[in-house]
Parts: structure tokens; C-alpha cells; sequence
């Protein structure tokens, strides 16, 4: 193995000149496609594929003309006018003809544009807030991108009026999502880079030691996103793979050049200035830390990617592309600028930091663990029972996809939501649909229509509903046999309003309709998936000649979270099995692993538990500046699982590859101990530092999804940094002994 590693740090300084150049020349063409790769993600993929709702999404934008899925809600509201007034009425045909000049925009139906019979449709409980229905001609993916635009023009219409208006829908939402998380990723980066840059100096003491682990970031980052742009012409990304990667890009980066470069200023000294012997050392001890902790982070967020959510397995992707590049980069590039730089590579001290190190043996993290080692069971127990205590709430860990609630109370979403629900009512703005698919006779036979309107009084019946609205809606108090007779011979003789709005709840050829759910309770709450499970009961025991499908945010939220909770036993099993395989080819030992996957998974659960009290219950999420949402986004819980895991086996590689090196040498247990926490506790109270800045920098910047992962990731890190790292390793080492290094037919001491 060291003759490998030897010939390839002789290739590393034979190329290091063309290693440089090919990456920089790769780096300024993908910088080109990574610009781009923004205007390519989208909102969508939170689908089960295989599940009910997804079917009841798919056939209704597929049969029913007004439920395209770039459809969009429009709120008009003022304080003092009222709709009907001369000036509500003049402002709406303002929207309407601004509305109408946009390329993209084939439709506005407005109060104002409809008969006086369907004019009620239009108005709620507020008579100063009204609806409209907006039709577009482009798929979701290209709305999102257009509707900021076009909802910054309306405002500027009707702001100098005092009116107020918002433009509603997935399409809408989603592109309002996505100019928050560039905006918050702008706001992270200017909180985490000047922390970031003091912790490197503190670190590295120079100034060109610390522009390092800045380069190799930034060079993955960019070849990472412009790769992905390749990936997003061919299948939909999330939005959030955009904040993923950088997050992961900035932290995991500036954490692998950490370990990598300080090893190679220490072998500098060790080999009396000699470059290739050096590199050759860093190669073999730092190098392989990094190649085996890349494939430990690959390999968790690769077994993500046989999750049915495709905006899940869109982020695992964006975490694996960036790794995949760090790994690379840290191999490659960055032994070819250490070879080049050299000796320089502690130039631009700075004069404060001049002074000698202490010897390992001085530091207080040799002495803590000593301390800690005199008194294992003591600590093991009351490490273990704190964080078990901070677990606690993680049994109440509740999930459910994203909602308008995610979205800070200040954006046009939001407000323009909460104005259609005071108006409304709380459900209005995300019902529950109930799809009816015929195959055979059309639904208006009078037969069929007897059956619709059972349906409609068994629903209306249910506890928390407030309205069914359905085509049946705009025939009143009249009789079937009338309805059935104007459906089939008088149809093409209705109003173009009247057949528009039809067209929201009737499918052309009369075999599909929809009913909306309208409850009094928000999407993603307890109430709505209530009723979405007593729904789905009735039609498991109902013997209907039709298909009857369940859709909405709230049965697309149930069937999200059931699909990755399945997902999630077969990722930890993978997770686990795959940290196991890995330390144990890595330190020859059967014990090890067992005993990182133990502390592991206690850190996982304390990061659960800390997440449930901020976000579910609340504790500190207003001082924090955190939203109120109740729930855990339906991702977070399995990318935190494959994160965690592989990020904490990262730490755990790299301080026991030191405790192996002086074990081997000829220590006994304590010492090497001792020397391995002293040896890397700096360097990972470091990197643990820097990737909490940026970890928290999301926290307090993005939106909630981003802010949950962020804090997430900053509360694991910062309790596998500190508690694990420095109280329960050492704690449980002693009390393993050399049993720490058994491996079938092969021991050392």
C-alpha cells in the first residue's frame, strides 16, 4: 500500500502543473452551466409515484380542462373598497387587462367577468376580498419561473391604489420558494464567510494555509453544480438541491482540506521539509481518512435514491455529486497546489500566532482525556442519560410536506393565502379532492348523478367539513332528472362562465369529476388527515361501479411521509451496514464499528429530539426567528440519517486513525488514546466549528425546509464534536481496552 501511494505522489508532482490547469479549465466551463442551473429546478416530485393521490392528481389535470397544473388562484382585496364598488371594479379590469397582455396567460376569469348568477363564486365572508381563476399555456416548471416577475407587476399596479393582490397556486408557490432560497442562500454566505475565515486562521495561522480549504470548495461547488445542470435537462430537481449542495459543498469541503492540509504541514516538520515524502505520508494517513469518508457519505445518499420521492432522491444526488467532486479535488487538486506551493505553504504568518505549539502531551484535550478515562463509567452514564434525556422528544417526531406555512409571514404567498382563508375559510386554500372516474356511462346519467350527490351529503356530514363543491354546486335545489336533462341536451347553450367554471369540476367527455373538501383546518394539521383516512375507508369498503381517488395536499402529505417512512428502515440498515464494512476494513477491528453505530445512532436521536422541541413544540422557535409549522418536513428525518451517520463516521475515521497510528507504534490503550484525541481535537473542534457557522447560516437564513436540515446538521455536529468525540470515545475505549482492536485471527498487543 505504501508503494502505491508512494508512485502516486511521484505522478502528483510530475503533473502538478497540468492537474492545476485541466481543473481550472473544467471549472470556468462548468461555471458556465452552473449559472444556469437555477432556472432548471422546480418545486415538484413530492409525489409517491404509486400512490393514490398521485393517480388523483394525474387524472384530474389530464381530463378535467380548469385543473391544469399550471393553474392559479388570483386575491383582490382592499381595506375599504368593496367588490362591486366603481373603484374594485376599476381595478379589477386593470388586473384583468395587465393579466391578459402576458404571453404566458391565456385566461382571467374575475368577478367582474361573470354573470351576476355566478358572481357569489367570487366572494367569501370579507366583501372586501374577491377571486379570480388564471389559466396559463406553459407547464408548472416554466410558471414558477415567470409568476415572480409577473406578481411584482401586479403589485406595482395596484400598491399607489392601496389595493392589494396575489397571484396563488403550486406553480406560484414553488417560484416564490425559490427566489427565497437564493436570496437566503446570499444572506448564509455573508454570515458564515467571515466566521469561516477566522476559525481558518486560527487554525492554519497563515494567510495562504487558510485560502486552501476556500479554493478546494469552491472549485467542487462549481463543478458539482454545473454537472447537475447536465442532470436537471434530463429529470426534475428540487429546488432545495441547490441549498444541499452548498451546504454540504462549504462544510465538507473546508473539513476535508482541514485534515489533508494540517497533515501535511505536520509531515513537512516530520520529514525535515522534505515535499514528497510528506505528501506521500498525508496521502497514506490523511488521504485515506477522506477516501473512505467519502464513500461512507456517497454510499448513505446512495441509498436514498431508491426512494419513491423524486425531490428527495434529487437532493441525495446533489449531496453525492458535490462529495464525489471534494473527494476528487482533495486527491488531486489539492496535492498538485501543495506540491507547488511547498514550503510556502506557511507564509503571511500572522504575528500573533508565531509562537511554538505545545507538545500533544501539554494540551488539555491529552489531559481531558486522561481525566475522562480515570472515571469511564461515570462519564459513559452521564453522557449517554444527557443525551438520552434530549432524545426524548423525538417519539413525537410528526412529518408532512411542505405548505404555505413554510414560507415567512411577509411574503405575497403567504399574506395572499391568509387573505383567501379569512375570506374563505382556513381549508379553502388547499382542499381535499375527491376524483370520481367513470368508465363507462357519463356521470351525469341520472343514475350517476344520484350517486354524486349521496357522496356529496356523506361527505358534508363528516365532522370539520364546512363545504362540498362540486359540479352538482351550480344547479341548486334542482331535481336530478332537470340536471341530467340540461347536462345532455342544453350544455353547448350555457354561458361561456358558466361552462368555464363546469370545466373546474367536469371532465369534456362528463367520465371524470372532482369534488372539493373544503375543511376548516389547514392541510398539513391532524383534523384534514382525519378526514383524508375516513374518506379512503369508505372507498376501501365501497362497491362502486367508478374509481375514486383521494388527492390534495393533505393525502399527498399522508402518502409522502408513509412512502420515505418505509424508505427509512431500509436506508438505516443499508447506512449501518454499509459504517460497518467500512471501519472494519479500515481498522482491522469487529469492535469499532459496533461501537460507532451505537454512539451514532444516540447522536441521531438527540438531534430528533432537539429538532421535535424547536419545530413541533415550539420551545424557542419565535426567539429563534423560526416559523410555526408543527411538524418535521417529511425529507428531513432520512437525509439527516444518511448525513449524520456519514459525517459522524468522517470524525470517527480520523481521530481513531491517529489512536491506531500510536497504538501500532507500541502505546498501550490509554496513551494512544490520549495522544489521538490530543493530536486531532484542535483540527476537529476546527472543522466542527466551521461546518456549524455554515450549517447554522442556513439555519437562520433559508426557508423552513433548509432551516430544519441546518439546525439539524448544527446540533449533530456540535454534539459529535464535543460529547462524543471528547467524553464518550475515550470513555468507552478504556473500557473496551484492547478489545477495541479484535479482528478474527489477528491482534497487536
Amino acid at each position: 500500500m505504501h508503494r502505491i501511494t508512494e508512485i502516486y505522489a511521484n505522478k502528483m508532482y510530475q503533473f502538478r502543473w497540468i492537474i492545476v490547469s485541466v481543473w481550472t479549465v473544467c471549472i470556468i466551463a462548468s461555471g458556465i452551466f452552473a449559472l444556469q442551473l437555477s432556472d432548471l429546478l422546480t418545486g415538484g416530485g413530492w409525489n409517491d409515484p404509486e400512490a393514490d393521490s398521485t393517480t388523483a392528481y394525474q387524472v384530474m389535470i389530464d381530463q378535467v380542462e380548469g385543473r391544469q397544473d399550471s393553474s392559479l388562484t388570483l386575491v383582490v382585496t382592499h381595506d375599504e373598497h368593496q367588490v362591486g364598488s366603481a373603484a374594485y371594479t376599476e381595478t379589477l379590469q386593470s388586473i384583468s387587462q395587465l393579466l391578459q397582455k402576458e404571453e404566458t396567460i391565456e385566461l382571467v376569469e374575475t368577478w367582474d367577468s361573470v354573470s351576476t348568477e355566478m358572481q357569489s363564486q367570487f366572494i367569501g365572508d370579507d366583501p372586501h376580498t374577491s377571486i379570480g381563476f388564471i389559466g396559463m399555456n406553459i407547464d408548472e416548471g416554466f410558471a414558477q419561473k415567470v409568476l415572480p416577475d409577473i406578481q411584482e407587476r401586479l403589485v406595482e399596479l395596484v400598491e399607489p391604489l392601496g389595493f392589494q393582490v396575489f397571484l396563488l397556486g403550486a406553480p406560484a408557490f414553488w417560484g416564490e420558494t425559490t427566489k427565497l432560497s437564493q436570496e437566503g442562500l446570499e444572506l448564509a454566505h455573508l454570515y458564515a464567510l467571515p466566521i469561516i475565515v477566522l476559525v481558518l486562521l486560527f487554525v492554519f495561522r497563515s494567510f495562504i494555509s487558510s485560502l486552501m480549504p476556500l479554493i478546494l470548495a469552491a472549485y467542487s461547488i462549481v463543478a458539482s453544480l454545473g454537472f447537475l445542470f447536465f442532470i436537471a435537462e434530463q429529470t426534475e430537481l428540487s429546488v432545495f438541491i441547490l441549498d444541499a449542495t452548498l451546504m454540504l459543498g462549504i462544510g465538507v469541503g473546508i473539513d476535508f482540506s482541514l485534515i489533508f492540509i494540517q497533515r501535511f504541514k505536520e509531515e513537512l516538520n516530520r520529514q525535515n521539509g522534505e515535499l514528497l515524502n510528506a505528501l506521500t505520508s498525508t496521502l497514506k494517513h490523511a488521504g485515506h481518512a477522506i477516501l473512505f469518508s467519502s464513500i461512507t457519505i456517497i454510499g448513505s445518499m446512495a441509498a436514498i435514491l431508491f426512494t419513491d420521492i423524486a425531490a428527495v432522491r434529487s437532493i441525495a444526488m446533489g449531496v453525492m455529486t458535490v462529495v464525489f467532486f471534494l473527494m476528487i479535488a482533495t486527491l488531486t487538486l489539492l496535492p498538485a497546489l501543495l506540491l507547488i506551493i511547498g514550503h510556502r505553504i506557511n507564509n503571511l504568518q500572522l504575528p500573533f500566532f508565531k509562537k511554538k505549539m505545545a507538545q500533544p502531551t501539554e494540551s488539555i484535550w491529552y489531559r481531558l482525556s486522561h481525566k475522562v478515562m480515570r472515571r469511564p463509567i461515570a462519564y459513559l452514564l452521564g453522557t449517554g442519560l444527557f443525551l438520552m434525556v434530549i432524545a426524548i422528544p423525538a417519539v413525537d417526531l410528526e412529518v408532512s410536506t411542505p405548505d404555505s406555512r413554510m414560507l415567512p409571514e411577509d411574503t405575497q404567498i403567504r399574506q395572499g393565502i391568509e387573505h383567501l382563508q379569512d375570506s374563505f375559510g382556513v381549508g379553502y386554500a388547499s382542499p381535499i379532492h375527491v376524483v370520481i372516474q367513470s368508465d363507462d356511462e357519463p356521470l351525469t346519467t341520472e343514475a350517476n348523478l344520484s350517486f354524486l350527490e349521496n357522496l356529496t351529503e356523506k361527505l358534508t356530514q363528516l365532522e370539520n367539513v364546512e363545504n362540498v363543491s362540486s359540479f352538482l354546486s351550480f344547479f341548486p335545489d334542482m331535481e336530478l332528472e332537470t340536471i341530467s336533462m340540461m347536462m345532455t341536451e342544453e350544455k353547448e347553450t350555457f354561458p361561456d362562465d358558466v361552462s368555464r367554471m363546469l370545466d373546474r369540476s367536469l371532465s369534456n367527455q362528463e367520465k371524470v369529476a372532482v369534488m372539493d373538501v373544503i375543511t376548516n383546518d389547514y392541510s398539513s394539521s391532524e383534523t384534514n388527515r382525519q378526514i383524508v383516512h375516513e374518506i379512503r375507508q369508505w372507498i376501501a369498503k365501497d362497491n362502486s361501479p367508478f374509481h375514486l381517488y383521494v388527492g390534495g395536499e393533505t393525502a399527498v402529505g399522508i402518502d409522502t411521509s408513509s412512502s420515505l417512512n418505509k424508505a427509512l428502515i431500509h436506508v438505516l440498515t443499508f447506512t449501518l451496514l454499509l459504517i460497518f464494512v467500512i471501519l472494519m476494513i479500515t481498522f482491522k477491528s469487529v469492535v469499532l464499528p459496533i461501537k460507532a453505530i451505537i454512539l451514532n445512532t444516540l447522536s441521531l436521536a438527540a438531534t430528533y429530539g432537539v429538532l421535535v422541541a424547536v419545530f413541533q413544540y415550539g420551545w424557542g422557535a419565535e426567539l429563534l426567528g423560526f416559523g410555526d409549522f408543527g411538524f418535521m418536513q417529511s425529507f428531513i428525518p432520512i437525509l439527516l440519517l444518511g448525513l449524520l451517520f456519514s459525517l459522524s463516521t468522517d470524525y470517527e475515521v480520523f481521530l481513531l486513525t491517529r489512536i491506531k497510528e500510536e497504538y501500532q507504534a507500541g502505546k498501550n490503550n490509554e496513551e494512544s488514546v490520549a495522544l489521538g484525541v490530543a493530536q486531532t481535537a484542535p483540527l476537529i473542534s476546527g472543522a466542527a466549528l466551521i461546518m456549524i457557522t455554515v450549517f447554522a447560516s442556513f439555519a437562520f437564513a433559508g426557508v423552513l425546509p433548509m432551516q430544519q436540515l441546518g439546525l439539524g446538521m448544527a446540533v449533530a455536529i456540535a454534539i459529535d464534536a464535543t460529547i462524543v468525540r471528547l467524553l464518550l470515545v475515550p470513555a468507552t475505549m478504556k473500557l473496551l481496552g484492547n478489545w477495541n482492536w479484535w479482528f478474527p485471527g489477528k491482534k497487536y498487543h
